[in-house]
Parts: C-alpha cells; sequence; structure tokens
C-alpha cells in the first residue's frame, strides 16, 4: 500500500509543482505599477517559510518511512483526502480573489499610486482571503502526506507570520484608506467569515 501510495504522492508533487511554477511565472509576467512598497523582506520570509513546510513536509514523508522507518504503518487516507481537498479545493478560491484584486495583485505588501478599496467579491466575507487561501493551501499540502511534524509547523510558524503580514498590510491600507478601511475592518472579519457586509 505505502509504494502505490507514494507512486501517487510523486505524481502530486509534481502536479503541485508545475501549478506552482505556472503560478508564480504568471504573477510575475505582469506589469509593476507605480507605488508604495511596505516592509519588502516580508515576502521572501513568507516564502522561505513556505517552502520550509512543504519540502519539509516531503522530507517528512520519505525520511521516516524509507530510511528510518519510524511510520511504517499505512498511510491514513482520510487524512491524505482531507489534505488533497483542502489544497485544490482552494484553487478557484484564490482565483476568485486574485480577479477581484486585479491590478492591486502584488507579491510585496504595496499601495499603488491609483489604489482603491477591494470590498466585493471574496472582499465581502473576509478581508484577506488570499492569506486564507495559502495558509489553507500550506496545511493542506502537508497532511496529503500524514507528515503532522510539517502541518504542526505550519500552524506554529507559519499561521503567525502571515498574522503579523496581514497586520503591516492593514497599516498600509489605513494610512492610505483611513476611516474607510476602519470601517471596512468593522463591517468585515480577517480570515474567518462570520461577519460581511450585505
Amino acid at each position: 500500500m505505502n509504494i502505490n501510495f507514494t507512486t501517487a504522492y510523486i505524481v502530486f508533487i509534481v502536479l503541485s509543482t508545475i501549478y506552482r511554477l505556472r503560478r508564480i511565472t504568471k504573477s510575475y509576467a505582469g506589469e509593476e505599477k507605480p507605488g508604495k512598497v511596505y516592509e519588502h523582506i516580508s515576502y521572501a520570509f513568507m516564502l522561505m517559510l513556505y517552502l520550509l513546510v512543504t519540502i519539509g513536509s516531503i522530507f517528512e514523508y520519505f525520511y521516516s518511512r524509507y530510511i528510518i522507518y519510524v511510520c511504517p504503518q499505512e498511510v491514513n487516507l482520510t487524512v491524505s483526502l482531507i489534505g488533497l481537498i483542502m489544497y485544490v479545493g482552494i484553487i478557484p478560491a484564490r482565483a476568485w480573489a486574485i480577479r477581484h484584486l486585479k491590478e492591486h495583485v502584488s507579491h510585496d505588501i504595496k499601495i499603488n499610486d491609483d489604489h482603491r478599496l477591494v470590498n466585493d467579491g471574496p472582499y465581502r466575507f473576509v478581508r484577506h482571503p488570499l492569506a486564507l487561501c495559502v495558509i489553507i493551501e500550506v496545511i493542506g499540502f502537508s497532511l496529503v502526506p500524514n507528515s503532522y511534524l510539517s502541518a504542526l509547523s505550519a500552524v506554529v510558524l507559519f499561521v503567525p507570520f502571515m498574522l503579523y503580514r496581514i497586520r503591516l498590510e492593514e497599516q498600509a491600507l489605513i494610512e492610505k484608506f483611513g476611516c474607510e478601511y476602519i470601517d471596512y475592518q468593522k463591517g468585515v472579519a480577517m480570515l474567518i467569515p462570520w461577519k460581511h457586509r450585505r
């Protein structure tokens, strides 16, 4: 069973790598608009943590099962399916959020000169749907191979950093939009859609 799962897992790694490379290539292909960048290094740090968790989950699976044999038991396919649903299911939500941001999509915390406050589409339900998508994606990727230490590191390291980055982004948005953004904060939840504007 492990050999069959390992084959499927290798296919998953290859397909997700192709998807990520296409996503990165497409996002960097857009023309940069003039604007102010806040905390430029935060994207590099976020990317480092993302790679740490995702590569760590791959290493954890192969190392524990084929080198030190810590986990000779069968992979829990229910956990793997949950992780796969999280990872694949978030792709349309990410595309939805990017479609509504349009020209304001940026890896950095950046406020364009002609920036407008986006509060439609998924931004009616949560203020940071892209951050939520990345959090779900990185945890889901770790759950596919049952890499529990990597999933835990995503929760303990990656999620708090994303919350810190969100705080930096919100400070920049308040600086740009003032009371308009503060009112938006009051009406729409940060990540968990428990309140939203009608």
